[in-house]
């Protein structure tokens, strides 16, 4: 945003130097990026009359000006088509450094006398590409009639203009107004608001005249119907300053429009009210179909998420954004329609995006301007109009505003002071600094020992000041961050804690690194296809909460790419599509990932739970040194072995294997892993119908998940006792328990162990026999138990009464019994 101390001082008095200025801008929260001097290599310019101007003796597209310029006259020859006696010109002299007004690129050229055509000129009428003032070079610059004859140019048209950076946050300092108010408040000088006559409230229904048909989008619409406007060329005043804020002139009405925009931050439109059917305004959502051709002559898709400000018939122009093409201000437009209204800044946005179109008014609406703008910039404009065209007379008004928004107030406990910046500043001062910056202060005792309450009033502007912190900042900013005294940071730093969860994730890694798994990493964004790979069906089911189908899967609004969708519920997706990559260009692949899953939760966030996911396929051992085959294929057992490992290494007390029959696995070579009796892991064979949805080639494939979330709980529960090793000799008993085939050799183990405790240490199985010795049904598993006792050596009748509560035990839960 630029903004020329010209105008600015209309508001205020400027007394700072440009570059003070800028720092204490700067400084406050408002960056200067640069500072532009406008005339600063104006030497040797100066303001001249043109006295008489005569046709070149030699030359038809050629005159003679004499201007005169205080006590210097000279004759000039220039082929500028507007050049005539009695004007005010801006005129060179020899010396002067101008820019070459026929180069397509920026050149400097130093002015010298010349003869051209035999006559000599000594010096040049210049035009506003000459001057660097704009890139028009058609004609000369021809300033007001009021312009002093004889002073130097760079007096009279010369300014400073400062270039601004307004973050988003700043949306109350977007206008002359907003950055005038803080000069105010810097410099402690009063602020000059320019007053407008009251807008008159027509007699009629306004109804009549605008219709918001989507309030949501449209806090507030003002409409103001001028008659009798004469539409033409702006004052050179009105076209200076807008030329100096960065932008073009257009006609006086537009004029208006612009400058009030950037005067007060409010955008104005105008419509030509006779273009409009039904001369009145509908604010509608856009119609699906609807087309708009803008003003920059592109025609336009709507669509129905952006705001139309439309007529009768048909949408006028882009809410926020751009008008129509069909009722701009035109040569002929004699009665105007006005529009000063407040959009959502959000459907702002978006429409900028979808349009990908940006304006200096979407560029204010999408930052949210205060609705208690929109009367004020109308009451300006309209006064600037009559001013401009003293026929015109307001003949109606509208002002939809259902909601009003009403100042807020925030209380700033005086002692906030000292505990957020540690300094203090008088409480008089701090009031008037507020003060300044248009808020309303009342100090209130309270008694307490910080002393006593401010309570502010914040204007409705001010979106940024929610709370006494902010006010605080406000303060601060104005009196300067320099004030602040350098101290250094009092505190004791905390003594680093190591999340346990994070270290037994760790652990967990270890573990399976050191049973020769390597760990990969997937994203964490899947989609339905990738998940229903998993079944041989096509349909995906968690064994989370038995054999329910799942898509009760996390699904997000805004993705990453349109075909991740759903925060992954399972790891077991994307192990094996990195297994089956991974057996492209390696025999054996052991891999396993540690990270979380995503369980749905209804009304709230998904449950997220750190999970083990495990795969491998291959050849259990490699090719031989002497060319032998490789060994069997990996399978059920190894990754048993696997789990069994990572239970035994974490100690997890309670863990079982039990059949399963997740549909994911090979019927009858799939397992349950329980803790106390509750499902927290899946593992076996892939069923073939998924290995081949994964494109796996190879004989077997094992798979597995596991809820680290409820061991990492079940550790954290059981205290970790340590056991003295016994010194005394161990005894080892071989027992061959014959049961029925379907009995899991598990819970053959336990019911040992349960029988022998404590003096049973461990159990192991080492063999499985299944043959006419045992009959049909049947099979004998043979345990090698370890028994221990800590205080002593075991007699032979201690273990002869062991073995006999064993076989009693077995019997009686499992109706087993002992092989002799």
């Amino acid at each position: 945003m630029n903004v020329p101390l010209s105008w600015l001082r209309d508001f205020v008095d400027v007394a700072l130097a440009p570059r003070e200025l800028a720092a204490r801008l700067t400084m406050a929260g408002v960056e200067v990026e640069a500072i532009h001097e406008i005339g600063a290599e104006w030497d040797n310019v100066f303001v001249g009359e043109v006295e008489r101007v005569e046709p070149h003796p030699n030359a038809d597209r050629l005159v003679l000006a004499t201007v005169r310029a205080g006590e210097r006259e000279l004759t000039v020859v220039t082929g500028a088509p507007n050049v005539a006696a009695g004007q005010k010109v801006a005129l060179a002299l020899v010396g002067a450094r101008l820019w070459d007004g026929h180069s397509d690129e920026p050149k400097r050229l130093t002015l010298k006398a010349n003869a051209i055509r035999g006559v000599r000129s000594e010096g040049m009428v210049c035009s506003e590409k000459e001057l660097g003032l704009s890139d028009e070079h058609e004609g000369i610059l021809v300033l007001p009639a009021d312009a002093p004859v004889g002073a130097p140019l760079r007096d009279y048209l010369g300014d400073t203009v400062l270039e601004l950076e307004i973050t988003p946050n700043l949306v109350h300092d977007f206008s002359i107004l907003g950055v005038a108010r803080e000069v105010a408040a810097l410099t402690a000088r009063p602020l000059h608001v320019p007053s407008a006559p009251a807008l008159p409230h027509a007699s009629g229904d306004r109804l009549d005249l605008v219709t918001v048909e989507a309030p949501d989008l449209c806090p507030r619409y003002a409409a103001v119907v001028i008659e009798g406007v004469t539409v033409g060329p702006s004052p050179e005043w009105l076209q200076r300053r807008l030329q100096l804020a960065g932008l073009r002139a257009i006609n006086n009405i537009a004029d208006v429009t612009n400058y009030v925009m950037l005067e007060w931050g409010q955008p104005l439109h105008a419509f030509d009210r006779d273009r409009l059917a039904g001369r009145r305004i509908v604010v509608r959502r856009a119609r699906p179909g609807e087309r708009l051709e803008t003003l920059d002559h592109v025609e336009r898709a709507l669509d129905p998420d952006m705001l139309a400000i439309c007529d009768a018939e048909k949408p006028v122009a882009l809410a926020g954004v751009i008008g129509g093409a069909d009722s701009e201000i035109g040569p002929e437009t004699a009665n105007v329609l006005l529009e000063a209204a407040n959009f959502d800044m959000y459907g702002i946005r978006q429409t900028v995006r979808a349009l990908k179109l940006t304006t200096d008014a979407a560029a204010r609406f999408g930052r949210g301007i205060d609705p208690e703008l929109v009367w004020p910039a109308a009451e300006r404009a309209v006064t600037l109009i009559r001013d401009l065209c003293p026929g015109a007379r307001v003949v109606a008004t509208a002002d939809f505003y259902p909601h009003p928004v009403r100042p807020r107030v925030v209380d700033l406990p005086y002692g906030e002071l000292q505990r957020l910046l540690g300094v203090t500043y008088p409480l008089d001062e701090v009031a008037a600094i507020l003060g300044r910056l248009d808020f309303g202060v009342e100090v209130a005792e309270t008694g307490e020992p910080g002393g006593p309450l401010l309570r502010v009033t914040v204007p409705t502007y001010r979106h940024d000041v929610t709370q006494s912190a902010d006010l605080v900042e406000e303060v601060v900013r104005i009196i300067g961050y320099d004030t602040l005294p350098a101290t250094l940071p009092e505190g004791r730093t905390a003594v680093p804690r190591r999340d346990p969860r994070r270290a037994f994730a760790d652990e967990v890694r270890d573990i399976l690194s050191g049973a020769g798994l390597h760990e990969v990493i997937a994203y964490t964004l899947t989609d339905e296809p990738t998940l229903d790979r998993l079944s041989p069906t096509g349909q995906w089911t968690t064994w989370w909460e038995g054999d329910r189908p799942s898509f009760a899967a996390t699904r997000l609004v805004n993705t990453l790419r349109s075909d991740w969708q759903i925060l992954r519920p399972t790891l077991m997706a994307h192990v094996m599509a990195t297994l089956a990559e991974n057996l492209k260009f390696l025999p054996t692949v052991r891999i396993f990932e540690v990270r979380p899953v995503y369980l749905p939760r209804d009304g709230q966030l998904p449950d997220e739970r750190l999970t083990l996911a495990i795969a491998m396929a291959g050849p259990r051992s490699p090719r031989t040194l002497y060319g032998g085959p490789a060994g069997e294929p990996l399978d059920f057992f190894d990754l048993k072995g696997v789990l069994e490992a990572l239970l035994a290494r974490l100690r997890v007390p309670g863990a079982s294997v039990a059949r399963g029959n997740y549909p994911a696995f090979h019927p009858g070579r799939a397992a349950d892993l329980l803790l106390d009796g509750d499902l927290v892991g899946v593992f076996g064979e892939v069923h073939p119908a998924v290995a081949a949805n994964f494109g796996l080639n190879v004989e077997r494939a094992t798979l597995g998940e596991l809820d680290l979330e409820a061991l990492y709980a079940k550790l954290a529960a059981t205290p970790r006792a340590f056991r003295t090793p016994s010194r005394f000799q161990s005894v080892v008993q071989d027992f061959a328990v014959v049961v029925d085939e379907q009995v899991p050799a598990g819970e053959v183990r336990e019911t040992i162990l349960t029988a022998a405790r404590p003096l049973a240490e461990s159990a192991r199985l080492f063999d499985v026999y299944r043959g006419e010795q045992v009959g049909a049904g049947k099979k004998s598993l043979a345990f090698e138990v370890v028994f221990t006792a800590p205080d002593r050596a075991l007699a032979e009748h201690e273990v002869t009464r062991l073995r006999e509560r064993i076989a009693g035990t077995l019997q009686k839960r499992l109706k087993a019994t002992l092989r002799g």
